[in-house]
């Protein structure tokens, strides 16, 4: 009877419905998705991971930019971090990625030791291209790392709790 209990338990921990996976975004990021997430192919410097929740009612995608390889240095990104241009070029470059989405807020962050922004989109009438009602982007800055968790609902799905989660599981060293 153990046995089998011990049995049963092990699978029930082992169900895929509380399966995550941690994706290494370069040598010093990893994320947890909260399902197996795929790679996705982007420029030289990028490195992207999206997957869709057990619902696929929202989406989860991170990426990781090496600005160096742009010949910005972490120097340049940190002293324009206060700078209201470089806050509106991140912003329209989220905007431009989802035609049709307004900026709901922004905000200065702090994670961990590394500072950065979050932004919220909302999108009045989702479908075609931009199915999603809700986009939650959150950037990071880490020397001449830029990490982009994102978080993007379908229309009446709340997905603040999985944007939390998932935010909360960036680890950077």
């Amino acid at each position: 009877m153990r046995a089998v209990l011990l049995i049963l338990l092990s699978l029930l921990c082992a169900a895929p419905a509380g399966a995550q996976y941690t994706s290494k975004l370069d040598e010093r990021a990893s994320v947890v998705f909260p399902a197996k997430p795929m790679a996705m192919d982007g420029v030289v410097s990028q490195i992207q991971y999206s997957t869709l929740d057990k619902d696929n009612k929202i989406t989860a995608m991170a990426t990781a930019i090496d600005a160096g390889q742009f010949g910005v240095d972490s120097a340049t990104l940190a002293a324009n971090y206060n700078n209201q241009l470089f806050v509106e070029m991140i912003t329209q470059s989220v905007l431009g990625q989802y035609p049709g989405v307004q900026v709901v807020s922004k905000k200065k962050i702090a994670q961990d030791a590394f500072m950065g922004y979050d932004i919220s989109l909302a999108n009045e009438t989702p479908g075609g291209s931009v199915p999603y009602s809700t986009i939650y982007a959150r950037i990071l800055f880490a020397g001449t790392k830029v990490y982009a968790l994102t978080v993007l609902a379908l229309k009446d799905t709340d997905a603040q709790a999985d944007r939390d989660k998932f935010y909360r599981s960036l680890k950077i060293n």
